[in-house]
């Protein structure tokens, strides 16, 4: 689980027969079915459907907190607007309350006070002051919603000013830079919430494992006892526990390989970011440095080698070279307290959210160590 130097080791080359790569790049497209990234509009916003919520946090944020982004954003559908309307909103309730309907505020907000002289107070999810509607309105995600988008629409050229300053415009942020900090959290909530319509990547992914697989260690920091392995995970661990050895593993996009050694296999995008699978024993590797490979094409087989506690696939996604401006919206892993060592990497499952799929999820059912009271290991 460690960093490989993809620049240094010798290239392991494998003589492969082929009818095993025909039948791994067919078993590929049979279990996964090749999933184009939806249909991309630029700014064209969608309703979210509230009955089919993210069950885990997205940009650190959680249910509750996810649920108001909605309705946040289908006010702005409500009214005619668009994504980036959608993107506004949710960046400024972020900036407001960490989207969280705050029954309670500042009092004498800039000094304002109500015609009878009363302070002001400001509350729900934009911490709106009294002018700005009954207490009611205020507390109502959907109304609050609605009383900030009545007032954005309002300024003029909105859509062509930098997002924190329209949003300043508008809430009147003692720094107008205050909201500027939250736009790649909103475009990742956004993002996953809409399925990614409007900022959706382009080209095929596909799942690296069969369906039915667990995630037993996700992208992060993490407690660990397995010798040599890294305490800050930049990767996502999946395997078909426990009995996952030797499972095939299709690359999850196109790409030209550029590493294979000790444990890993790496493939660099055309648009520059790199995709590494790591894990296998250098016997199950079925590719070699220079070969072009398509999505879906099985790479090698699920191992154990390397600081490992068991067969099972790491996948990381480091963004270094990335010339995609899509792409630019994913956090980067220094920014989420990475040590250098794992600096640039992103988190799969925000990479899969931006084609409208779940990493763990998505190719059926898939656990999490600790959910629903089973104890999956920590690889």
């Amino acid at each position: 689980m460690t960093n490989v130097d993809k620049k240094g080791g010798i290239g392991v080359a494998l003589a492969i027969i082929a009818p095993v790569i025909v039948a791994g790049i067919f078993i590929g497209i049979v279990l996964f079915v090749l999933s184009p990234a939806a249909a991309c509009g630029a700014g064209t916003g969608t309703r979210v459907n509230l009955e089919k919520m993210p069950t885990e946090p997205v940009a650190g944020y959680n249910s509750e907190q996810l649920l108001n982004a909605a309705y946040i954003m289908n006010a702005a559908i409500d009214l005619g607007l668009d994504r980036d309307a959608q993107v506004l909103g949710v960046m400024t309730a972020m900036g407001e309350s960490s989207l969280i309907n705050i029954d309670y505020g500042d009092w004498e907000t800039n000094g304002v006070r109500n015609p009878d002289g009363t302070p002001t107070t400001s509350i729900g999810l934009f911490q709106q002051q009294d002018s700005w509607g009954t207490p009611q309105d205020r507390m109502d995600p959907t109304k609050s919603a609605t009383l900030f988008y009545q007032r954005l629409v309002l300024v003029e050229g909105w859509q062509s000013l930098e997002p924190t300053l329209a949003i300043h415009k508008v809430q009147r942020n003692a720094d107008p830079y205050h909201y500027e900090k939250y736009g790649t959290g909103a475009e990742q909530i956004v993002t996953a919430l809409s399925g990614a319509v409007g900022t959706c990547a382009t080209g095929d992914l596909v799942y690296p494992l069969a369906e039915g697989y667990n995630m037993t260690s996700d992208y992060g920091p993490r407690e660990i006892t397995v010798a040599g392995a890294s305490g800050w995970h930049a990767a996502s661990d999946l395997q078909h526990w426990p009995n996952n050895c030797g499972d095939p593993i299709y690359a999850i996009q196109e790409g030209r390989v550029t590493f294979v050694g000790a444990f890993q296999v790496t493939l660099k995008h055309p648009d520059g970011y790199d995709i590494s699978y790591l894990h296998m024993w250098p016997k199950d590797v079925m590719v070699k440095v220079g070969d072009d490979i398509t999505a879906g094409q099985q790479i090698g087989l699920t191992g154990n080698s390397g600081p490992s506690g068991g067969c099972h696939l790491d996948l990381r996604i480091n963004v270094a070279g990335n010339t995609n401006p899509q792409l630019d919206t994913l956090v980067l892993s220094q920014d989420e307290g990475a040590p250098s060592l794992y600096w640039n990497f992103v988190n799969p499952e925000a990479f899969y959210a931006l084609y409208g799929m779940e990493l763990c999820g998505g190719a059926g059912e898939c656990r999490r160590p600790a959910i629903d009271g089973t104890e999956l290991p920590i690889r």
